[in-house]
């Protein structure tokens, strides 16, 4: 994988990440701290024209916001599965669970606020997602590196977190307010997709479905809000 921009390379060496390659357009200035632990883990670094680097990025589909910097980390840690189940148990955390979203900025928006506020991991699904992506990574502002991340069928995970002692709630405009909610530990929150919705099928199983309460005009908040708000409320206020 290819990843770019400052933050999210911070947060990959941070994180105990080697880059293969760091690479650096011409006329970037690397921070000091990032050179440190490059310099520490013996981290090639090319340097390349500019046009050449945006040439290289641009075939990764990446056309903005690299600030001059990109490093191949080869692949992704995933976390298994079964490791994010037994964290759950062990910690009596919250793990949360994003159905389908294909927009890559809500989907390292949300990972971004899960590690901020304290879940224990995200689930994405193998088909029908944005799965973990260059464009995933940045807009996470590299927190995807700090909290484990598994690709699974939501639905297989919920019945096995379900049959472990687990809870799961999905997150819907015609639920009941989460203010209001009922404490459930551990946890499995679910926010589906824009327009979409969670699937039909994990609603059915859920314990309880949850909706945002909203006092404005706009008829709905886009996921990430949404699930930053959730988030907050089932780890801070409940």
């Amino acid at each position: 994988m290819l990843i770019y921009g400052r933050h999210p390379l911070r947060e990959a060496l941070r994180a105990g990440i080697v880059p293969k390659t760091v690479y650096v357009a011409d006329g970037t200035r690397l921070d000091e701290d990032i050179k440190w632990m490059l310099a520490e883990d013996n981290v090639p670094i090319r340097n390349m024209p500019r046009s050449q680097f945006e040439n290289m990025l641009k075939a990764h589909g990446i056309v903005e916001g690299h600030q001059g910097v990109a490093a191949d980390i080869g692949e992704f840690p995933l976390t298994p599965l079964k490791d994010l189940l037994q964290r759950a148990l062990e910690t009596n955390g919250v793990v949360l669970g994003l159905d389908h979203l294909q927009d890559p900025r809500n989907a390292g928006s949300l990972i971004r606020s899960a590690e901020a506020l304290g879940a224990c991991g995200v689930i994405l699904p193998p088909v029908r997602s944005v799965g973990i992506t260059s464009t995933v990574v940045k807009a996470s502002a590299g927190a995807c590196f700090h909290i484990p991340i598994a690709i699974g069928n939501l639905r297989q995970f919920a019945k096995r977190f379900e049959d472990a002692g687990g809870f799961i709630a999905v997150l819907d405009m015609d639920g009941d307010d989460i203010r209001n909610a009922q404490k459930l530990r551990p946890l499995f929150l679910v926010v589906g997709a824009e327009g979409e919705g969670v699937s039909a099928s994990l609603k059915a199983i859920a314990h309880a479905v949850w909706r945002i309460p909203m006092v404005g005009k706009v008829s709905a908040l886009n996921a990430a809000v949404a699930g930053a708000i959730a988030l907050w409320e089932v780890l801070h206020r409940q």
